[in-house]
């Protein structure tokens, strides 16, 4: 009678079940470059003007991980504004699993900076008429 026990020769048993899970996800997960887990705040913006709240949990030179809500529907490309920083990326849709979506980055552009306008502070000082003045309760003979 034929053995259905399959042979195990090259399994590993001294790992652990968890161990033997990182790695079987590390050997169908192959990346071309590393990533790097982030939890920036950003905004992806539709070609039609819609701005979609999400989260930027890792990234890498082509690609990144997006954490968005899934009643959200996303096109095949878009933009992504990450909130504080001084670019912006144009990205393609490569796969989506729930609160999750993965892109891959087709061009980024620099924003320029807007500075704010502030008034020296030694001009603030010597210029009170921003305040006003205070109605005197004595009337004037």
């Amino acid at each position: 009678m034929p053995d259905s026990q399959p042979p195990f020769a090259d399994f590993p048993f001294d790992l652990t079940a968890d161990e033997t899970a990182a790695q079987v996800e590390a050997a169908l997960v192959a990346r071309r470059e590393e990533r790097t887990s982030t939890n920036w705040i950003a905004l992806i913006r539709l070609f039609d003007g819609t701005e979609i709240p999400c989260n930027v949990k890792d990234i890498s030179k082509s690609g990144a991980k997006l954490g968005v809500p899934a009643t959200y529907e996303l096109p095949s490309a878009f933009m992504i504004r990450i909130i504080g920083r001084d670019f912006v990326l144009r990205v393609n849709l490569a796969w989506r699993r729930g609160n999750y979506a993965g892109v891959r980055i087709e061009r980024i552009a620099k924003l320029p900076v807007v500075e704010e306008k502030k008034a020296p502070a030694a001009e603030l000082a010597s210029n009170y008429s921003s305040i006003g003045t205070r109605r005197s309760r004595i009337s004037p003979d």
